[in-house]
């Protein structure tokens, strides 16, 4: 494989080293918890509950640009991404700039569909004039901004084409560092509001206090996400700065994925209230029918609980021992055997008194 810049040896464990294995386990898992639990959220609204608002389909679309945006990142890895830059050939890193773009691109639109999907949840449940103006403010907030990078992603190199052509004559490209710190700022930023937004407009809503706490709280949970962000903001300076982007960048998509689909997993928990009371009804029902029969079969006469013998055995007339597997046949048998018995005591017993009245005549 050719280098891209280098004519100095190169060290072979080097070219051999790759980042590509974290990379595509992140890929893999990422999307599909996200799948599983924007599933039973549509389960839960569409079958159980028989109640959808427009958050649910701000979902779907943010779990079908997190799959995008997975696409994109695995083709990346194809051509080389996650080795170091002097293992990837120059055609192929051309063409990781090249579908970088669809990453970054798709990346925007799952924090933007996602993020909106929790405020319009936050706008449907808010009771008050001016926390419903808020959440209203904020989703045009959150509109504007991302509008904004993906309007600026597009035009961040004038002519388009040295987005992925190094050097390209006459090109013009703006500060790459500053932009991606400021999307990145974004995404905090509307993350802190998610976090805390219940506390400001769950307290005048007129459910019951448990409801509202497990709603809290399970909005809350996507204050993980603020820590991934955090984590991934400490990635964006060496990945933007390095002289080996390949290996470098690799951490920030990683932790990119984990975001976005940590996210979509967060913002489904709080909708699957009805499914688990649903799956909890079932298995108590399922126990108590277990604890009923459990309960009808101790109280039988031991005698009932007991199993007929596969065989029995009788003697017959002639002394011979037969094999019967049918217990009534025994019981007939033996009734028969009863019943002889005593009509031969009852003749004998009819012949001595016989005797007697003829001694005595």
């Amino acid at each position: 494989m050719s280098t891209t810049n280098s004519s100095t040896p190169l060290d072979p464990a080097r070219l051999q080293e790759t980042r590509a294995p974290e990379l595509i386990g992140a890929l893999a898992v990422g999307p599909s918890v996200a799948f599983i639990f924007v599933a039973m959220r549509i389960y839960t609204r569409f079958v159980l509950v028989k109640k959808h608002f427009l958050e649910d389909y701000s979902i779907l679309a943010a779990l079908a640009c997190a799959i995008a945006m997975s696409v994109f990142m695995g083709l990346t890895v194809i051509f080389g991404s996650g080795k170091h830059i002097e293992a990837v050939s120059a055609a192929d890193l051309k063409e990781i700039s090249r579908v970088g773009i669809g990453v970054i691109q798709f990346y925007a639109l799952t924090h933007f569909f996602l993020k909106l999907s929790i405020m319009l949840q936050y706008y449907r449940v808010a009771t008050l004039l001016w926390e419903k103006k808020l959440c209203f403010a904020i989703i045009a907030l959150l509109t504007a901004g991302y509008v904004a990078i993906l309007v600026v992603e597009m035009v961040r190199c004038v002519p388009f084409e040295a987005q992925w052509t190094p050097k390209y004559p006459g090109a013009v490209c703006i500060n790459s560092t500053a932009f991606y710190f400021s999307a990145q700022g974004l995404n905090v930023v509307m993350d802190l509001i998610i976090l805390f937004g219940p506390l400001v407009i769950l307290r005048h809503s007129s459910a019951p206090i448990q409801q509202r706490l497990l709603f809290g709280i399970a909005l809350a949970f996507g204050g993980a996400a603020c820590i991934v962000s955090a984590f991934r903001l400490q990635t964006l300076l060496p990945s933007t700065t390095s002289k080996d982007p390949t290996w470098d960048k690799t951490p920030s998509g990683m932790y990119g994925v984990i975001e976005a689909n940590l996210g979509i997993t967060c913002a489904c928990v709080v909708t699957l209230r009805p499914l688990f009371h649903k799956l909890r009804l079932s298995v108590s029902s399922l126990r108590t029918s277990l604890g009923t029969r459990t309960t009808t079969a101790k109280s039988m006469p031991r005698e009932s609980r007991m199993r007929p013998s596969l065989y029995h055995i009788t003697l017959s007339s002639g002394n011979k021992t037969q094999l019967s597997s049918d217990s009534s046949d025994l019981e007939t048998r033996e009734a028969g055997e009863g019943g002889k018995a005593v009509a031969d005591h009852l003749d004998q017993n009819s012949e001595g008194k016989r005797d007697v009245e003829k001694a005595s005549g």
